[in-house]
């Protein structure tokens, strides 16, 4: 089975982003590589993914609403997102993870790797609160 993947970075990454792509996706696969700035143009993405992943992109504390808004949008009500993240202190990290982030989700720890420091976590979109 396979599905439509859509592998997102800044616009100034893109060019290093496809080279990659280029290199380590199986021939007869298809993965298409778009810019996406968080809380710009999300909206030009559909809303109905599946799975979202995201690695070290919890890092500029004032971009943490952007991201939110984004996640939300992308993940359809059913989907599961997975962010790995290093859990920088001065970044602000765990103030992501554990406060903003379970207000709109249910979060849960995946995985975690003492040694560097880096958390897995599974996000579900809450389940609507009954009338």
């Amino acid at each position: 089975m396979r599905g439509d993947v859509t592998i997102t970075d800044l616009p100034l990454a893109l060019e290093q982003i496809q080279g990659n792509v280029q290199a380590n996706v199986p021939a007869g696969a298809q993965a298409q590589v778009r810019a996406l700035s968080w809380g710009i143009d999300h909206h030009v993405f559909p809303g109905d993914y599946d799975l979202v992943l995201g690695a070290d992109i919890v890092y500029l504390e004032p971009t943490f609403p952007l991201l939110l808004g984004t996640l939300q949008h992308l993940c359809r009500p059913h989907g599961t997102i997975y962010l790995a993240s290093k859990m920088r202190e001065e970044h602000g990290t765990e103030s992501f993870f554990q406060h903003l982030l379970p207000q709109h989700f249910q979060l849960e720890l995946a995985q975690r790797d003492e040694d560097e420091n880096v958390n897995i976590y599974r996000a579900r979109h809450r389940e609507p609160r009954p009338a």
